[in-house]
């Protein structure tokens, strides 16, 4: 066998072929495909990377929405659909929360609020009453 032959049959062994929708997927945008074939959170599951997102926001606080790791992994999230979902339930809970904090406030105060009501309606009869002595006085 010539060297020119046992190259292309390594050539042979080694080429790859792509589906079609992976030739569309590249066609469409090149970067997102080698992201997809070559970026290893392209492969991480949904919890994966919303994990991620949340370690990147303990560290670096407000400034890890402009990290290009935490937009990576909120394009892809949002590709899959999962990142409406994931913004929804952490809507919701933080209205839960809310709530919560909402009632625990409330409660201390419920009686402050009459108590106050009360001293409020005295003044202002307080208030009349003198307003009166000093019209009758003059």
């Amino acid at each position: 066998m010539q060297p020119e032959q046992r190259l292309s049959r390594g050539r042979q062994k080694s080429k790859r072929y792509f589906t079609a929708s992976e030739v569309a997927a590249f066609e469409y945008c090149p970067l997102a495909w080698w992201y997809e074939q070559y970026e290893p959170a392209a492969q991480a599951d949904t919890e994966e990377l919303f994990a991620r997102m949340v370690e990147l926001e303990h560290e670096h606080g407000p400034q890890a929405t402009a990290l290009p790791e935490y937009q990576l992994h909120e394009r892809l999230l949002l590709r899959r659909g999962a990142f409406d979902n994931g913004q929804e339930q952490h809507r919701e809970h933080a209205e839960a929360v809310e709530d919560v904090y909402d009632e625990a406030r409330a409660l201390p105060f419920a009686g402050c609020s009459r108590r106050l009501t009360l001293v409020a309606i005295v003044l202002l009869i307080s208030a009349i009453a003198l307003i009166a002595a000093a019209v009758f006085l003059r």
